[in-house]
Formats: structure tokens, C-alpha cells, sequence
């Protein structure tokens, strides 16, 4: 229900886009499709090996998870386009959409236990926490869809550190230490991104004009 409530205004919005903002908004729907159908199997994981919800968190769910977020990603990259221009922000819109319902479905399930603290937080790095593990995928796919030798092993070499950094996550904030697990994602964007400016100053001062 709260997918539909969601996707049928963007789907509306997205007869209005260009064909660049359509491409993104529907890769961000595709990441909510993932979301709801991450949770489904999720708990049909959790109800077949008589785990508990922090055991599902830690050990299932970062691989469900992950291999649905990358398959849009590898497909696209596959059939598509290995740009990175492209496959960086198609990357991203397919984390975020996942953490827009996820955090959608967290809020009403515990409506009477959030604050507006809680929400920026989780807003912030559950969304970059998803974003950034689908971009690993992405960045990785723009360097090994042309390498023969490496295809397959890359794939599973990204993959892996996806879900590793999504199992962390997940641990870390289920402990004592989740201000170190909400900080994660938040200082990696940040400290990507000055590099990623740091870089283009580089290159631009280093062209001919």
C-alpha cells in the first residue's frame, strides 16, 4: 500500500520529465519494488530458518538486499550503457528509492516511538548507507563490463564488499555504538565527495584553455 501511495504520484510526475529526470525517477521506483520485495523474502527467510530479527538483519537481509539492488544496475550496464555518468546517479536513485520505502514502512510501524531527530538521521544514512553500497556496484561495473577475465569475478568481488559494508551497518547499529553506524555512510559520502571535487579542480586547472 504505502508503494502504490508513493508510486502512482511520481508515476503521474513522470509523463512531465525529460527523458533524463524520467530515467532517474524510474530507477528510483525500481528501488522501492526492491524494497517491498526485499522485505517479502526477507520474512519468508526469517520464518523458514527460525531466525531473529537481528540475526535476518545481519546475515540474510544485506544479500537479499544487495543482489536485488544490483540486478537493475548489472542489467542496464549489461544491455544499456556502461557510462559512468550514467550509472553512477542510476545507482544512487536505486538505494534512495529503496530507503524511501524502507524508512517509510519503519516510520509507520514504530509512529509512536520516531522524533524528528530520528527521521533526519535515518533519513540521511540509511539513504546514503543504500546509495552508496548500490554505487559501489555501478562504479565497479563501469571499469570490469568490457574486462572478459574479470567480469564474473568482479561482479562477485563488488557484490561482496556491498553486502559487507550493509551487514556492518546493520550491526552497528543494532549495538551500542549506532551513532558510529549512522556516521559511517555520512563520512564516506562526505569524504567521496571532496575528493571527487578535489579531482575535477585538478583536471580542470590541468586543461588547456
Amino acid at each position: 500500500i504505502i508503494l502504490i501511495c508513493i508510486a502512482v504520484p511520481l508515476l503521474l510526475l513522470m509523463t512531465l520529465m525529460d527523458a533524463r529526470s524520467r530515467l532517474l525517477t524510474g530507477f528510483m521506483l525500481i528501488g522501492m519494488l526492491t524494497a517491498a520485495s526485499a522485505y517479502e523474502i526477507n520474512s519468508a527467510v526469517q520464518m523458514t530458518f527460525w531466525m531473529t530479527g537481528q540475526e535476518v538483519s545481519v546475515r540474510a537481509a544485506p544479500i537479499v538486499e544487495e543482489l536485488l539492488k544490483a540486478t537493475p544496475i548489472l542489467l542496464y550496464s549489461v544491455a544499456v550503457s556502461d557510462e559512468r555518468n550514467t550509472l553512477l546517479p542510476l545507482s544512487m536513485s536505486v538505494g534512495i528509492g529503496f530507503a524511501i520505502l524502507e524508512n517509510a514502512y519503519l516510520l509507520t510501524a514504530y509512529i509512536d516511538q520516531v522524533t524528528l531527530g530520528w527521521a533526519l538521521i535515518r533519513g540521511l544514512s540509511t539513504s546514503l548507507s543504500h546509495g552508496l553500497c548500490t554505487l559501489t556496484v555501478g562504479y565497479g561495473m563501469s571499469f570490469i563490463r568490457k574486462q572478459k577475465k574479470l567480469f564474473y569475478t568482479g561482479i562477485f568481488g563488488l557484490l561482496s564488499l556491498a553486502i559487507t559494508f550493509h551487514s556492518t551497518f546493520n550491526l552497528l547499529i543494532q549495538s551500542s555504538y549506532d551513532w558510529i553506524g549512522m556516521m559511517l555512510p555520512i563520512t564516506i559520502f562526505g569524504v567521496a565527495w571532496l575528493v571527487r571535487q578535489k579531482l575535477h579542480r585538478r583536471a580542470q586547472a590541468g586543461s588547456p584553455r
